[in-house]
């Protein structure tokens, strides 16, 4: 599954190369992946985009004067821009979005699961959002490292996206390796050393 890093560096692609453009259409090609209802799913269409960002693992598509696109990925997903306009409908896809001063985007998704899924919110509708921790490199997270008496394994602590969101199994493992952590330990059980160590291992890992 992407996880911040990932999710970042995608976020920063798609904001270079969408930025300004004009959504001109919705093609909802696997129907179990929207979310949401209302607004409808080309809601966004005659909007230009003015940001890609991302909050934890979810990519966020910002219109000017009108809604927000969430895409979560889950497992299998990717994204692929597309500089010519296609017709096709590959195997996975989930969504097309086509632009115009932009490439088109195409969300498909490997595998057999089909947990891909995306929302159309309205300003101000946190959607999936709501109830997401705090990103790994703020204050909040911070303090929490420093001084929390979570007694849960502190493998689990951190894949929990409503304690830190981003953080999946696979970045998990090499944080507790870089900071020389069982994974079986709590984040109670802690010295103050190794709560020091764990922070710049998220901080360096991620």
């Amino acid at each position: 599954m992407p996880e911040l890093p990932e999710m970042q560096g995608l976020a920063e692609r798609l904001d270079e190369a969408l930025s300004g453009a004009t959504l001109t259409g919705v093609e909802a090609l696997q129907f179990s992946a929207i979310k949401t209802v209302v607004p409808p799913a080309d809601a966004a269409v005659g909007h230009a985009v003015s940001s890609v960002g991302r909050r934890g693992k979810y990519l966020l598509i910002d219109f000017v004067d009108g809604p927000r696109m969430i895409v979560h990925l889950s497992q299998g997903g990717r994204v692929d821009l597309e500089d010519t306009p296609k017709r096709t409908r590959p195997k996975g896809a989930v969504v097309r979005l086509r632009f115009d001063g932009g490439p088109d985007v195409l969300v498909k998704e490997f595998g057999t699961e089909r947990k891909a899924a995306w929302w159309v919110l309205e300003p101000g509708d946190l959607g999936p959002l709501d109830g997401l921790g705090p990103e790994p490199f703020s204050e909040e997270f911070a303090e929490l490292i420093r001084t929390g008496q979570d007694k849960r394994r502190i493998h689990t602590m951190l894949r929990d996206q409503r304690t830190v969101a981003g953080v999946g199994r696979g970045h998990t493992d090499d944080i507790l390796h870089r900071a020389q952590l069982s994974p079986y330990a709590t984040l109670a059980s802690l010295s103050d050393e190794e709560r020091e160590r764990l922070l710049a291992a998220v901080h360096d890992i991620l």
